[in-house]
């Protein structure tokens, strides 16, 4: 059942959000009517789409919601996570977003209640030609507070459970993957930064843009290059699961640069690009 919340003007203005796809920063919205007085709720894509987008007639929207859960959890806006044998979502610092007059006893745990583990989005809707669901959900991010507008400047400093289990006829080394991780956990590092540790989380996303939305590690790495001689995105593409979710973003511009155009985008991005750049431009454009 929706529940009637307030928005708060800082919303409009957080860094966090506008980080977000457009889709994403309603569906972000909407998940405050959907989830119960606790700030939690079942994270079964099927049922938020009811709730959130019931008259969306578009044949992906089931797809998109999915994408939009993934991308709020990566920026650490929600928490994915499974507890007591159910898939659940908790909207990240509830207590800041929303101040609920009598509110009704929690169905469900907060993960910093209980030990958690990630939730798997593709479990509630499982292929037809296989028993596993694919690898598509990033482990939770450290956690945001979007009324402030804080980022995450998250580099892939693994725990020890996130650890890559070793290489074997069942689970080979992916050379491409391997590829793509190594050249942007070095970017980092040139930058200054930290230098990043390749994690599972690391080579799951980065199989992901790879296989499931057609990028090449050529271009990968591209993007890489051209975010990060950029003072915005260098200090936002430093993990794959961010590249992933903000490449398409990075292709526009650097087309729009590339044309003489005017970018959409944060207004810190350089109007222009070097000559030299151009070939990295159209590589991953």
């Amino acid at each position: 059942m929706a529940r009637i919340r307030s928005i708060k003007p800082e919303f409009f203005t957080s860094l966090a959000i506008a980080d977000q796809p457009l889709s994403a920063r309603l569906t972000f919205i909407g998940l405050w009517t959907y989830v119960d007085d606790n700030g939690v709720g079942l994270a079964d894509p099927r049922l938020i789409r009811a709730a959130i987008w019931p008259l969306e007639e578009a044949p992906d929207i089931l797809q998109r919601t999915r994408e939009d859960l993934q991308s709020l959890h990566a920026g650490g806006l929600i928490t994915l996570y499974e507890a007591s044998g159910k898939q659940l979502v908790a909207v990240t610092n509830w207590a800041e977003h929303q101040k609920v007059s009598h509110p009704r006893k929690p169905r469900y745990p907060r993960p910093e209640e209980v030990d958690h583990t990630p939730a798997d989005l593709d479990s509630c809707n499982p292929p037809k030609t296989s028993g596993n669901p694919p690898e598509d959900l990033q482990s939770p991010r450290e956690t945001l507070r979007p009324e402030q507008g804080s980022g995450s400047r998250e580099q892939g400093a693994g725990k020890e459970e996130d650890a890559e289990p070793p290489a074997s006829a069942e689970n080979p080394i992916r050379h491409d993957v391997e590829r793509v991780c190594k050249h942007l956990a070095d970017v980092v590092a040139q930058g200054g930064g930290k230098k990043p540790t390749i994690t599972k989380t690391w080579r799951r996303d980065t199989r992901l843009l790879i296989d499931r939305d057609g990028v090449t590690p050529d271009q990968a790495i591209a993007a890489i290059d051209w975010a990060h001689n950029d003072p915005f995105w260098q200090a936002h593409i430093l993990s794959p699961g961010k590249l992933r979710a903000k490449y398409e973003t990075l292709r526009r511009q650097a087309l729009a640069r590339q044309r003489g155009q005017r970018p959409a985008g944060p207004p810190t991005a350089p109007s222009d690009i070097p000559k030299e750049e151009i070939p990295d431009v159209l590589q991953f454009g």
